[in-house]
């Protein structure tokens, strides 16, 4: 995995203090430990990623996480929601705190992620089956994961009423959305909400793309479960999944093969998942609009790709565009 710099005009989450890092690790390891190697896979305003490598030491490596609110709902979606063996997560093995800061020791998975590596139809195709046995898996859990508040609930019949409240009030009180931008809005999220009426509702990962899943001794494991995660249409990770964007790398020309699959497994018609998959990419667009909304609400004014503003206006446009194609 490549270390890409992020936007320079983000102001970067400030680390925990190394000595609160040594005191979690002789914790964890039962000893002191010496840090052999140090390597920062990502560094953002809410979340720090790093690689870190020991001598002589079980495991040789961790993954070592910094996030701060709202990313932290990291902990209680490792500790009290995934199964790894259902979910294909990483192992959390330690939480701890420091202010408002969470710091997670995570399984080390290495650095094939299918953004980048060079997958073959047989791999596209056991990404299918396993996420569609997860999805079905966690659909019979629905009512109790709703229960321990801990993720939003978010399924069609909500849809009309959360993009009025928390997407277009906001941004039309900012003036980032004009009237007629609204009613797009507000019709394209109808429209959603009717073609999407029918799908089953299960655990969401919410930014399931290509470089959010690694290939770790021939096993498939899906990281960075955070503040996207939601109990809503699963079908929005098969439309993320299986779309042209540049984070599905490689992944991209196997599509028609994890779409195969995901439905074999499904017990789906490809067709009938075909007719509704625009939709869900629909709504994996509106649910990256919201969070750009609640990055202004918490007065985090920049992204990774630019200005929280500009970005907003990007996905904005796209969202009307894709609702002027359904009139027509």
């Amino acid at each position: 995995m490549v270390f890409v710099p992020e936007d320079p005009s983000l102001r970067l989450l400030t680390p925990a203090p190394e000595e609160k890092l040594n005191g979690w690790l002789k914790e964890f390891f039962g000893k002191p430990v010496r840090i052999s190697h140090r390597e920062t896979l990502r560094h953002r305003d809410l979340s720090k990623v790093e690689r870190l490598s020991f001598e002589d030491c079980l495991p040789e490596s961790l993954i070592y996480k910094q996030v701060l609110p709202p990313w932290d709902i990291e902990q209680d979606l490792h500790e009290r929601i995934l199964i790894p063996s259902v979910a294909g997560s990483a192992q959390l093995y330690m939480a701890a705190h420091h202010g408002p800061l969470t710091a997670l020791l995570v399984q080390d998975l290495g650095t094939t992620c299918l953004k980048e590596h060079d997958v073959d139809s047989k791999t596209a195709r056991q990404l299918g089956e396993e996420l569609a046995r997860m999805h079905r898996a966690y659909s019979y859990r629905t009512d109790e994961l709703i229960q321990m508040n801990i993720l939003r609930s978010l399924t069609p019949i909500d849809y009309e009423e959360f993009a009025a409240r928390e997407i277009v009030e906001p941004m039309v009180g900012w003036s980032d959305m004009s009237a007629e931008d609204a009613r797009a809005i507000g019709q394209l999220t109808h429209v959603i909400a009717h073609k999407l009426a029918g799908e089953p509702i299960s655990l969401v990962h919410g930014d399931l793309f290509g470089e959010n899943i690694v290939l770790h001794k021939q096993s498939l494991f899906l990281i960075d479960w955070s503040w996207f995660a939601i109990i809503g249409v699963p079908t929005t990770d098969l439309a993320s999944l299986t779309s042209q964007h540049d984070k599905n790398g490689k992944l991209r020309k196997y599509a028609p093969e994890i779409l195969e699959a995901y439905c074999f497994e499904s017990g789906r018609k490809t067709e009938d998942v075909n007719a509704v998959l625009p939709y869900a990419a629909q709504l994996e667009r509106l649910l990256f609009l919201y969070w750009l909304v609640v990055r202004k609400s918490m007065g985090i004014l920049g992204t990774t790709i630019g200005p929280v503003e500009n970005v907003m206006r990007i996905v904005l446009d796209d969202l009307i565009l894709r609702e002027r194609n359904e009139r027509s």
